[in-house]
């Protein structure tokens, strides 16, 4: 009965086996979606604004207080 069991296994993973083969070889393989990139691609370039020296001044004079 054991050998029976283990031949019936083995007979499900072949079958398994080809099924997937088969259906593999009608749809097609898997692919994975094409990734874009273009929100982070931004190539505009960014520029630091100086600050006025009476700003700083009033920061000072403010944390002074």
């Amino acid at each position: 009965m054991k050998s029976f069991k283990r031949k019936l296994r083995l007979l499900g993973y072949i079958a398994l086996i080809i099924l997937a083969s088969i259906g593999i070889g009608l749809g097609g393989a898997v692919t994975t979606p094409p990734v874009l990139r273009t929100k982070d691609r931004d190539d505009t370039p960014i520029e630091l604004l100086e600050s006025k020296e009476d700003d700083e001044s009033d920061i000072d004079d403010h944390l002074l207080k």
